[in-house]
């Protein structure tokens, strides 16, 4: 299995943490959480992993050096971006990383939800793309009918918040349109007939790493055993 860490980011809305760090480089109790990721996806059974760097980017270069040499089984590919892409133009700037189904997953979460699972419905579905969503309070713009993705619009009782995983197939990439970022590119490919799924859940930990408070609010969690990463046998 293979999967793609989304690293460039700026994570403006992080400063002044994230002035000489670039996101995924925070530590989580002493350990990036890049590394918490990585580890996370190699302990599920994903062996080819890549990722996208921009921002401070000789950081993350200079992590993967170290990754590799501490994980020599596992093939890990940076794609380097000339400016900010944005998640779907990473996608597209690293198309050739994406030669069979791949998750995706955002470098600024803390979850301890099995991305393996979400991977094996992704294979049972069949289905060109594969959204894992569920319910947070303030996030819930996503707009699922009969388990599609058919819009996006605001927070709402009735929504359902994208977590940062999905999978991805190599045809998905392919038609992905010459937009930044997730939402507009997505919404082209709905009004196309094209659609995301989506896969629904629930009782597990997720946290997004976007401000000084959720940062913080990680850290707490993790020092209260929440939000460990799962192992293989989970």
């Amino acid at each position: 299995m293979r999967a793609f860490v989304l690293c460039a980011g700026r994570g403006e809305r992080l400063r002044p943490y994230t002035d000489h760090t670039p996101k995924p480089l925070l530590p989580l109790l002493g350990k990036p959480l890049l590394a918490i990721i990585l580890e996370t996806l190699i302990s599920q059974g994903f062996r080819v992993l890549g990722l996208n760097v921009w921002y401070l980017k000789e950081k993350i270069l200079s992590f993967v050096e170290d990754f590799r040499k501490a994980h020599p089984g596992i093939h890990l590919e940076v794609f380097e971006e000339p400016h900010l892409l944005g998640t779907c133009g990473a996608l597209r700037n690293a198309a050739s990383f994406f030669t069979e189904p791949t998750l995706v997953i955002n470098g600024d979460i803390l979850t301890n939800f099995p991305p393996r699972v979400l991977f094996q419905a992704f294979l049972q579905r069949k289905a060109p793309c594969l959204m894992l969503c569920h319910r947070r309070k303030g996030l819930n713009r996503v707009r699922i009918r009969d388990g599609r993705v058919v819009g996006f619009g605001e927070d709402s009782e009735e929504g359902y918040a994208y977590t940062g995983l999905q999978v991805v197939s190599p045809e998905w990439i392919a038609e992905l349109p010459e937009e930044r970022d997730l939402v507009p590119a997505y919404l082209r490919l709905i009004a196309r007939g094209l659609y995301p799924e989506a896969l629904v859940a629930t009782g597990f930990y997720w946290q997004d790493i976007g401000t000084p408070q959720t940062y913080l609010r990680a850290q707490e969690d993790l020092r209260k055993g929440l939000g460990i990463p799962l192992g293989p046998e989970t």
